[in-house]
């Protein structure tokens, strides 16, 4: 069996065949799409040779950055046809894994056998090698027929035990490639799952956000539903986000739910478009109902409740300070208008609060948890909305507070006060202004509106202060 290698891949074969870097192989990723005729994977090449034999590549389009010696490893990066296309090189090893599942070997040894570095890896449809003729190599005997059936199976028994990260790849795999996973292996995964404790924060933050994003990988339909519910039976959930967990049996009003907080809130996010900041908020978008159920026996309040959880729960999972930001202010208002009874006006308040593309976002976690109930009831609320920003953006609404008229700098300039909370204060009731009346959004008007609301808000500071 051959594959058709692509004109950067033959470059660089040329090269490490110049280089006396022979035989190399094309490795994992890269090998299983191009059988399966998919876009490029992970491109990693391995041969029998150390790493440092790299460097006898002169080429000026060859450039090695990250050196990992004691593994075996170096980054290759590789400019071709105005692209850059990057490699990880690694030595042909074995490599031996301590107790527990921490991802890091404990010993590595180098070997010149390409069947014992077969053995090494993780699932066989990533064990499949290609020399640079295309020809394709099956070292294990298993990964073809893998392939064939549509399975990820690990390569030894106990690959999974070793490496509990291997836990979440096998099920993005298992997404990405609408695969199913052998039997031996699901078990042992189950096994193992509590061996995510040892795993990092951040790798497994890097992981779970590759299979909320799986379907935009491959375009596989069902690929996150298919994925939070392998999360949740593997055990591996609560190494993600635990208290979502509360939800597990909660039930919710027939009227509206066909579903437990929890299942509803995996349905919800699968339904929302592959964006991470609403795809993170459709699955915690009701992370607070249980809580909010427990202190006072109903879910009223749970999105505010809800917001500063689903912050915690990012920021414990080492998500950066804006996505964790903008999801909880996603999860704050996604029960505005839920009844469909706001006026255009309160629309245009919610829209220049969030802006355009958060507001957007509002709209999609709206539909989607509709569509996540399992009811069937349209969000007639979230077409509303979308009509109210279509028509604020014909009559050029600055709907961004960047394209307001006036800035910060104009209002001191004009009112005569310093930079603070009072020019931050003035700003968003401008910008909620100028949303409502476009027509308003010149700098003559919002100044004069600016002095208006500055002395009112004034003489309201007096009152409090006990001023006559």
């Amino acid at each position: 069996m051959k594959i058709v290698l692509g004109a950067p891949q033959q470059r660089l074969f040329e090269l490490l065949r110049q280089a006396g870097i022979t035989p190399a192989y094309l490795v994992g990723g890269y090998v299983r799409n191009q059988l399966l005729g998919l876009p490029e994977g992970d491109m990693d090449i391995a041969s029998p040779f150390p790493p440092q034999v790299l460097a006898k590549i002169k080429a000026p389009e060859i450039e090695l950055l990250e050196r990992s010696y004691g593994l075996g490893t170096v980054v290759v990066k590789q400019r071709f046809g105005g692209e850059t296309y990057p490699y990880e090189y690694t030595a042909f090893r074995c490599d031996n894994y301590g107790r527990g599942g921490a991802h890091v070997p404990q010993n590595v040894a180098f070997t010149k056998d390409i069947k014992k570095d077969a053995q090494r890896r993780d699932f066989t449809v990533n064990a499949l090698y290609a020399d640079e003729t295309g020809s394709v190599l099956d070292p294990t005997g298993r990964g073809l027929l893998a392939l064939a059936e549509k399975q990820v199976a690990q390569v030894r028994k106990d690959t999974l035990a070793e490496d509990a990260l291997r836990i979440l790849r096998m099920v993005r795999f298992a997404c990405e490639l609408g695969f199913t996973i052998e039997e031996g292996t699901y078990a042992c995964a189950k096994k193992y799952a509590y061996q995510l404790k040892d795993i990092s924060k951040e790798r497994i933050r890097d992981e779970f956000t590759k299979i909320l994003l799986s379907d935009a990988a491959q375009c596989s339909s069902g690929a996150v539903l298919k994925g939070l519910h392998l999360l949740k039976d593997l055990g591996a959930l609560r190494f993600i986000f635990p208290r979502l967990l509360d939800g597990d049996g909660v039930q919710q009003s027939a009227a509206y739910h066909a579903y437990d907080v929890l299942e509803h809130s995996m349905r919800t996010c699968a339904c929302t478009p592959p964006d991470l900041v609403t795809r993170l908020a459709g699955l915690l978008h009701d992370v607070g109902k249980p809580e909010a159920k427990k202190r006072g026996g109903r879910m009223y309040g749970h999105e505010r409740l809800g917001a500063a959880m689903a912050e915690e729960e990012l920021r414990q999972l080492r998500f950066e300070k804006t996505t964790r930001a903008t999801v909880a202010e996603l999860v704050e208002n996604h029960m505005f208008d839920l009844s469909n009874e706001a006026h255009t006006k309160a629309v245009a308040r919610m829209i220049a609060k969030l802006g355009k593309r958060q507001f957007l976002r509002l709209c999609d976690l709206r539909e989607a948890d509709f569509a996540g109930s399992g009811k069937g009831n349209p969000a007639d609320s979230a077409h509303k909305w979308r009509a109210v920003l279509e028509e604020l953006l014909k009559q050029q609404a600055p709907i961004d507070r960047k394209n307001l008229a006036v800035n910060g700098e104009d209002l001191q300039k004009e009112l005569g006060i310093p930079q603070g909370k009072r020019i931050g204060m003035l700003l968003s009731k401008l910008h909620e202004y100028a949303v409502k009346k476009p027509s308003q959004n010149n700098y003559k008007s919002l100044i004069r509106y600016a002095k208006i609301v500055n002395a009112r808000n004034g003489a309201a500071d007096g009152e409090k202060e006990g001023c006559p």
